[in-house]
């Protein structure tokens, strides 16, 4: 960019300097530094071509004015013989060199050679750098694993292994002390949207409770060393936990699909492995208090099992003598009082509370087999017994006891009672996103039972009804004319309109549009 307040210096520069040559382009010129600032934003140019003295703003108040706006930005000044004063503060800024006045054109010819070889090398070392850092950045969550895994993992706390992870943990991240106070986590994720947000947000999070952390994902499992300024200022780890067990919440959903487990602080690095063994240890605990937990190691409580409900034969006799004189208000109650003591007095075995929970589970089908189905055995362990949390298996049983005790006051089999239930949840959902795992959650089934039982009842298995449900819906929203298709289509479940055209035409033999059109000829 050319500036200069004599309009015959500005013409003359760009018609008698072979600017081809230097593999440059003139892309404006200005009178003054005031509008050469204005048309800057929109001609971004990498050298400018300054008068030192010009009216409105001269050529060194431009510079002061760019230097933060474009360092890269390169200034040859021109200038008179008398402007001594003016090249010395000239030099301070971003000029690479002055031509004094008049012009000398091989001299300002050579200095443009100079200056242009200058800035394509700038500019390819820039290039190279952000090459650099985008290679790292695609290669730095895969690094922080492999750093992460081994500090908690049981390797050797001293020689050149060592050295080599505490290299690379301080070039992973700068700020994250070498001496000092430290505290494990661990974290476990309801699904991949918030494996996800743990991965790409932990490190920002703490960064805005003032906390410094190295996080990752290591085999499915979210870790995370956390440094401290005291042992007792937990104050920013406690905001970021709860900040972090939020992440992956969907809009308008109450629930949260992060659970963490929090290890003993520690005072050397060699002790992470112990630290994160406790916070894994800790996230069992997720069993009494779900998900959206924070759960402390030092907090744990140390129960015995012997000593609780469940695991006490007599009040299991008094559970199964219930059930045979189909006392369910008690049997109820005993249930209730052998799960609300344990969330009070949680036990750290909770693998022996799953399965003493299934063991009570077996007894009450044996007095009731019309409570189980016997396709479900393996899947009601696994998929509730083994993957839900207390509250999960409790509501399972209790809708249980429902079944038997609505299938000895109904001459009708149990099943149509479920039924009834799924085409209710269905109606009041078509509109959702709806699946069928959604619905067996609903009616405490398993997925497969649930298929099984539908289609030996109405014909027709889940989805097929499902769809035609949503057709009907959809074939009464098209008499309102006023609703364009793709609004009909999201009120009916499906948000690909075109999609929703092909399931309508299937269906039908007719699109949306074509029914619609017969609706309004037929009246």
């Amino acid at each position: 960019m050319l500036v200069d307040d004599e309009k015959m210096t500005r013409e003359g520069l760009k018609e008698f300097i072979a600017w081809d040559r230097f593999d440059m382009q003139v892309v404006g010129m200005a009178e003054n530094g005031r509008q050469a600032l204005e048309r800057f934003g929109e001609l971004t140019p990498d050298l400018l071509v300054c008068d030192v003295r010009m009216p409105h703003m001269d050529g060194l108040e431009l510079a002061r004015s760019l230097k933060d706006k474009a360092p890269a930005c390169k200034f040859i000044f021109l200038s008179g013989y008398t402007d001594v004063d003016y090249l010395k503060t000239a030099i301070k800024l971003q000029a690479v060199d002055y031509v004094e006045k008049p012009v000398q054109i091989p001299e300002l010819e050579e200095l443009l050679e100079r200056t242009g070889e200058d800035i394509r090398r700038a500019r390819e070392e820039s290039l190279r750098a952000k090459r650099i850092r985008e290679s790292w950045d695609t290669s730095r969550p895969e690094v922080a694993g492999k750093v992460i895994r081994r500090l908690v993992s049981p390797t050797a706390r001293s020689g050149p292994e060592w050295e080599r992870t505490l290299g690379e943990l301080a070039m992973l991240n700068p700020s994250f002390p070498s001496a000092g106070t430290w505290v494990c986590c661990a974290a476990v994720f309801a699904d991949a949207v918030a494996r996800e947000a743990w991965s790409r947000e932990a490190a920002k999070e703490a960064a805005v409770h003032g906390l410094t952390v190295l996080a990752a994902v290591v085999d499915g499992r979210g870790v995370a060393m956390a440094a401290l300024e005291s042992e007792r200022r937990l104050e920013p780890l406690t905001l970021w936990l709860n900040r972090m067990v939020s992440l992956g919440r969907q809009e308008g959903d109450a629930g949260a699909a992060v659970s963490a487990g929090v290890g003993s602080v520690i005072h050397s690095l060699a002790q992470a492995e112990e630290s994160y063994e406790e916070a894994v240890n800790a996230l069992q605990y997720k069993f009494y208090r779900g998900w959206g937990s924070v759960l402390w190691h030092r907090e744990l409580p140390g129960t015995r099992r012997d000593d609780l409900l469940l695991f006490n034969k007599e009040h299991l006799k008094r559970f199964e003598e219930a059930l045979r004189r189909n006392d369910f208000a008690e049997a109820e109650e005993g249930l209730g009082q052998a799960v609300d003591e344990l969330l009070g007095h949680p036990v750290g075995d909770v693998e022996s509370v799953r399965k003493k929970l299934f063991f009570w589970y077996v007894s009450m089908t044996k007095i009731s087999p019309e409570a189980m189905w016997e396709v479900e055995n393996d899947e009601l362990w696994s998929n509730v017994f083994v993957a839900g949390e207390l509250h999960t298996v409790r509501q399972f049983m209790a809708r249980r006891l429902e079944i038997i005790k609505e299938s000895l006051g109904e001459k009708a089999p149990v099943e149509r009672s479920v039924i009834r239930d799924v085409l209710k949840y269905i109606h009041q959902h078509y509109d959702a996103d709806i699946t069928i795992a959604a619905i067996a959650g609903h009616v405490y089934l398993t997925p497969t039972y649930l298929c099984l039982l539908f289609k030996k009842d109405r014909g027709v298995s889940i989805n097929d009804y499902i769809t035609s449900y949503r057709i009907e819906k959809a074939k009464a929203l098209l008499r309102e004319r006023g609703l364009k298709l793709y609004e009909i289509a999201r009120m009916v479940g499906y948000q690909d309109a075109n999609y929703f055209s092909k399931v309508f035409r299937k269906l039908t033999g007719v699109n949306p549009s074509e029914y619609r059109d017969t609706l309004e000829e037929y009246g």
